[in-house]
């Protein structure tokens, strides 16, 4: 889900930085060619993805940590987080019963 989030922002960010490429491509140098625009548009889009998914990274480790605790040692997880731990018990309970 976080790669699809972070190319979604990043996608968001490049359509931006495409629209002031351009605006700022008609205004001062006309003479710049779409293959430029196209080649900074190709460089934000790997940057932001690339940025965006180290900042989310922490957050589907943390998310992976839940899992792997439920799984492991449950009764730590009931102690420490109850409200996760119940959410997490009714989940399994209903995939069990179907």
């Amino acid at each position: 889900m976080s790669s699809c989030v972070g190319g979604s922002i990043s996608g968001m960010i490049v359509i931006f930085t495409g629209i002031i490429l351009i605006h700022h491509r008609n205004k001062s140098s006309p003479n710049t060619g779409d293959t430029v625009v196209a080649m900074d548009m190709l460089l934000a889009f790997i940057l932001c993805y690339s940025l965006i998914f180290t900042v989310m990274e922490p957050l589907r480790a943390g998310i992976k940590a839940v899992y792997v605790s439920f799984a492991e040692h449950p009764q730590s997880l009931s102690q420490t987080y109850p409200l996760i731990f119940r959410r997490m018990s009714r989940m399994s309970e209903s995939n069990n019963m179907t």
